[in-house]
């Protein structure tokens, strides 16, 4: 393609390769010589091979690049080069079928880049020190292979001063415990999604400062220890999921979180009594789910939670609640109830865990926290359940 801007300025140039055409071969190394390119979309490309070319210096009017639904062959390292641009805004590579992996060191990184959207596309290797010292507002690495400690071992002064949304879920062999440096971000950090790795350690007192989180999703990790009394001051969480860990202790900071509309806190050593506060302060146009099956939790199970508008599930059992502790309130006022036969005699599904094996599927259901939370969608989470809802153009 020959452009003539002899007369007539050519400008900004957007490169769109989003149709399915069977391109085949690799990118040729001229596509990072388009000084006038602003943006660049690579989709549903199977063929394609190689890797993204370097990119120009002089370069300086990109800002987006998406690659989205590609073929297996299409990969490589992402280009320093291109994070170095001065424009350089939006990252988005998700749903690749290809190997990717992040460069270990970027001289100068774009102060303006705001997204790296990396989830479901094969990135490899660690994750680099630069992230950390950015400008991200939406990190999600979520479904890759990525390895090694899942924080910086080392103290980070400007340590993701502007993020908004961090999504680790599921890369399975990132290690670790939670620093408390996470506390710093309680001015900006809205989604912590870790989920699915291999996390040690306790939750830290510092994350009480994260008053402006939303989402915290801890789970399938090995994480120990009780809950940190600083809990109490998360006012604007809306979603806990802390499944499959090994804490302990009672679960009463919960009473003080006034707007959680999401608890998925099974399969874990939780012991005590469940709070009757829980769900005190939320609309009654909200959608409730409750799951603490696979505890070590007794006594009874609060009537007021027959009295909660909206209270779509309750999972609790392989518990040590009291016999028939479920009133028929409960029963009839909580859309999908499971819990232990012994404590719920009106329950029209019960857990017997030596009955036969449809009952001890019944006994070991419990919710997908990453779809229930809409966290498949990225920074759009919040929108993912809602088909008809409008996305804004700054959706975290």
């Amino acid at each position: 393609i020959l452009l003539n801007d002899e007369e007539i300025m050519v400008g900004r140039l957007i490169v769109n390769f989003r149709i399915k055409n069977n391109l085949t071969g690799t990118l040729p190394p001229e596509l990072g010589h388009l000084v006038d390119i602003g943006n660049l979309l690579i989709e549903q490309q199977k063929h394609l091979t190689g890797s993204l070319p370097p990119m120009m210096p002089s370069i300086t009017l990109l800002e987006s690049v998406g690659i989205l639904f590609n073929g297996p062959d299409f990969g490589g390292e992402i280009p320093k080069s291109l994070l170095e641009l001065p424009s350089f805004t939006y990252l988005t590579i998700k749903q690749n079928a290809g190997s990717w992996s992040l460069p270990d060191n970027v001289d100068r990184i774009s102060p303006n880049i705001t997204n790296l959207d990396l989830s479901t596309s094969g990135f490899r290797g660690t994750i680099p020190r630069w992230i950390y010292e950015s400008n991200v507002v939406v990190l999600d690495l979520a479904f890759n292979e990525f390895q090694g400690p899942i924080f910086p071992e080392d103290e980070i002064i400007d340590f993701l001063p502007r993020i908004e949304l961090l999504s680790y879920h599921g890369n399975r062999h990132l290690y670790g415990t939670l620093p408390d440096a996470l506390g710093r971000l309680g001015g900006t950090l809205k989604v912590l999604a870790l989920g699915n790795n291999q996390i040690g350690g306790s939750v830290p007192e510092s994350i009480g400062n994260l008053s402006n989180l939303e989402l915290l999703s801890l789970d399938d990790n090995a994480m120990t220890g009780t809950l940190p009394s600083s809990m109490t001051s998360m006012t604007s969480l809306r979603h806990l999921v802390l499944s499959s860990n090994s804490f302990h202790g009672s679960v009463t900071v919960l009473e003080s979180m006034k707007n959680l509309t999401s608890v998925l806190i099974h399969s874990n050593e939780f012991s005590g009594t469940l709070p009757g506060g829980i769900f005190g302060g939320v609309s009654s146009d909200s959608s409730l789910y409750l799951d603490v099956g696979n505890n070590r939790f007794s006594g009874d199970i609060p009537t007021s939670y027959g009295n909660v508008p909206n209270l779509t599930f309750f999972g609790a059992a392989r518990n040590n609640f009291n016999d028939n502790t479920v009133n028929n309130i409960t029963c009839d006022n909580v859309e999908f109830t499971i819990m232990d036969c012994s404590a719920c005699s009106c329950c029209n599904v019960c857990c017997d865990p030596s009955d036969d094996l449809s009952s001890r599927e019944i006994c070991d259901f419990h919710m997908d926290s990453f779809r229930l939370l809409g966290l498949e969608c990225g920074p759009w989470w919040m929108y993912c359940n809602e088909p008809q809802t409008y996305y804004d153009v700054d959706p975290v």
